[in-house]
């Protein structure tokens, strides 16, 4: 190490003391400044990783939590049919969504119906790319099969209102009841007419009166291949006209987003006027031009029941699964239970008069879910217990505090006759 020989200091540095004090400091601060200098150079070297802000937080991918939580969740939806017996309400349903759901009903029952209005589920796990689907499917066999079917739509709203006091007293319970809440409650109604009338008769306007504010009315014309395209078209103007006369309201189709494409404008316009929707189905697969279809055998020919050139199944599908399944689940939530649940904080009904046993349920799904909740019950307890052996097992803070042993005082006496205690 080599040291340069430094210049004799003038008089006037030696004179002023104060001036060697800020020579020190502007020397330390100079050396300061280049310790820096050499750890910024180290820093921006290209063997140094640059230190770069981050552009984004992480809350954009919050969508992809709430897709993965809802995903393993899985969807519910609850439709209903309604309609005399004999329409293809449940050859319709496994067509629409491409299953056997009636398989096992029994041939007296669709022989021989019953002639007051009973409530039938069935209940179907559906799953399509990773989405699973609990589809429920309420059937009211006996509905105008009476010989006296002006009060049949009774039992149809005490069911609607059933499920609205189920879910209204999971809600409002504690614990697990209001956490596992299963929405049961019926999203949509699908309305079947015969294709034999002319108009909307007495039975349809009392159903359409009295369940046009509890749930999502959507009518249908069941078995249109049987109605020519001028009858069928003749039929549903005739409809409309009716239901604008006796002030019935209907499921109403949202307005569609002004920002989205022609494509989705002009299939909100098909949905719009193909109501009512005119559906047939079928349970056999044939073989049409080359390729297999679900249609029905005619003497002339072969229908294509999907077909939109022959029915608007198609476009009850789309309007169903595809585009307004969540539209219908929210009008149900906001509109119709929200004026049930008014009505039950307003008081008019008493509480007690919930139902503990649902009489309309399958008892399958009654002792899957009485299944699912003791296992939630059995986790929780095992919880409780595990917290309590934590607790046990950690030292109290106020045994440092209290003697653990205190000896008894003894007295002895010495020979000189004194009395000593010992501790």
């Amino acid at each position: 190490m080599s040291y340069s020989p430094l210049s004799p200091p003038s008089s006037s540095i030696i004179s002023n003391p104060f001036a060697n004090l800020l020579r020190k400091q502007s020397s330390s601060s100079s050396s300061l400044i280049r310790d820096i200098r050499q750890s910024r150079a180290s820093i921006d070297s290209p063997l140094s990783k640059p230190l770069t802000f981050q552009e984004t937080i992480g809350f954009s991918t919050l969508p992809d939590q709430i897709h993965r939580k809802t995903l393993k969740r899985g969807f519910e939806f609850t439709l209903m049919v309604v309609g005399e017996h004999g329409l293809g309400k449940s050859t319709f349903i496994n067509t629409l969504f491409m299953t056997e759901l009636y398989a096992d009903r029994p041939i007296s029952t669709r022989i021989h119906p019953p002639k007051t209005v009973e409530i039938e589920t069935r209940t179907v796990e559906l799953e399509e790319k990773g989405v699973k689907l609990r589809l429920t499917v309420v059937d009211t066999p006996g509905f105008g099969d009476g010989m006296n079917s002006t009060e049949c739509w009774k039992p149809i709203l005490d069911f609607i209102d059933q499920q609205f006091l189920k879910y209204y007293q999971a809600e409002t319970s504690f614990g697990i009841e209001r956490k596992y809440v299963q929405d049961q409650r019926v999203h949509c109604c699908l309305y079947f007419l015969p294709p034999s009338i002319r108009g909307l008769r007495p039975i349809d306007r009392d159903f359409l009166h009295h369940l046009q504010h509890k749930v999502n009315v959507i009518p249908v014309i069941a078995k249109a291949d049987t109605l020519l395209k001028s009858e069928l078209i003749a039929l549903k103007k005739q409809l409309l006209s009716d239901i604008d006369k006796y002030g019935v309201q209907l499921y109403d189709f949202p307005e569609g987003d002004p920002e989205q494409d022609e494509d989705t404008h002009s299939l909100d316009k098909a949905l719009r006027e193909s109501i009512p929707f005119a559906i047939m189905g079928s349970n056999t697969t044939l073989e049409s031009n080359g390729r297999k279809v679900r249609g029905r055998a005619y003497p002339w020919g072969i229908v294509d029941v999907e077909d939109p050139k022959n029915s608007d199944l198609a476009h009850l599908r789309e309007m169903l699964c595809k585009t307004h399944l969540q539209d219908l689940k929210d009008v149900t939530s906001d509109v119709h239970y929200e004026s049930f649940r008014a009505q039950q904080l307003l008081g008019r009904r008493n509480l007690n008069e919930i139902y503990e046993d649902d009489p309309y349920e399958n008892i399958e799904v009654k002792y899957k879910l009485i299944q699912q909740k003791d296992d939630q019950i059995r986790d929780m307890k095992q919880q409780i217990q595990d917290m309590q052996h934590k607790l046990n097992s950690t030292p109290n803070d106020y045994q440092s505090l209290t003697p653990t042993s205190i000896p008894e005082p003894t007295t002895t006496t010495s020979t000189t006759g004194e009395r000593s205690t010992k501790i």
